[in-house]
């Protein structure tokens, strides 16, 4: 089952599904991600913004509301069917992360949340979107790490818990999904592509079973675990346990590293 990373997580799902999936998911690290690229990227009115791996756009609107119609805001994406209705002056384009930019050197802030980890050549993407900046424009990049899951709650319930999340991981690293602990290594790949005046910032938290999000992150790790052969036991177990109220356990975790073009 190699080769998982060179496709995307939903190739195949219907699209309007995979659209309510990804506002879903959007709604969820909205607060966080706007607080964060606001301080970190100083954004204002008249600035123009590439969002990379746009998904369903949700943040290209929050993008054209804080830019205004004199700023400019272009989402990337390899596939723009899961965009919903975008105002001005968002435009989108379909492309490929690796191919190399049309607008070389235009934008303030060039942005990508839970992308690099899911792609086959996370360094060569980084080179290829700081290349969309200006001279001295933020590259903001958010990524999930998830190699410190495991239960708060105790109990035969939180050694099933751990013992589950240890084998989906193992299966995830097997097939080359994706890499648990990728969030941790971003920054040194900032300094690997030259970018300056770094900056990380990490949403860590303790989550409850039974919440919106838990039972989101239960949805989603039943889905995984089918792609990756995980057994449906197992898989099942973690996620009963993170659909029940009452039950805790540290959640995954995003860093947000920033860094200026020279």
């Amino acid at each position: 089952m190699a080769g998982l990373k060179e496709r995307y997580f939903a190739d195949g799902a219907d699209p309007s599904g995979e659209r309510v999936r990804l506002e879903a998911l959007a709604g969820f690290y909205a607060p966080w991600t706007q607080d964060w690229l606001t301080r970190r990227a100083s954004l204002k009115p008249g600035m123009a913004v590439l969002e990379a791996g746009a998904g369903s756009g949700a943040m290209l609107r929050w993008f054209a509301q804080v830019v205004g119609p004199r700023g400019d805001v272009l989402g990337l994406d390899r596939t723009l069917a899961h965009m919903g209705e975008l105002p001005a002056p968002v435009r989108l384009m379909e492309a490929d992360l690796y191919d190399p930019p049309a607008e070389p050197g235009r934008f303030d802030l060039v942005y990508a949340r839970l992308v690099l980890e899911h792609l086959p050549d996370p360094d060569a993407a980084l080179v290829r979107l700081s290349q969309w900046l200006k001279p001295g424009g933020v590259l903001a990049i958010a990524s999930l790490d998830f190699a410190d899951v495991k239960a708060i709650s105790g109990g035969e319930a939180g050694k099933r818990f751990d013992a589950g999340i240890a084998h989906i991981q193992a299966a995830i690293r097997d097939t080359g999904l994706v890499d648990p602990a990728f969030g941790r290594t971003l920054k040194d790949r900032f300094t690997a592509a030259g970018l300056e005046t770094l900056t990380e910032d990490v949403l860590d938290r303790v989550s409850e079973g039974g919440s919106d999000w838990s039972r989101f992150l239960a949805a989603n790790n039943r889905v995984i675990g089918a792609m990756i052969g995980a057994d449906p036991a197992v898989v099942d177990s973690v996620c009963t346990l993170m659909e029940t109220p009452g039950f805790h356990f540290i959640d995954q975790k995003v860093h947000g590293v920033t860094g200026r073009r020279p």
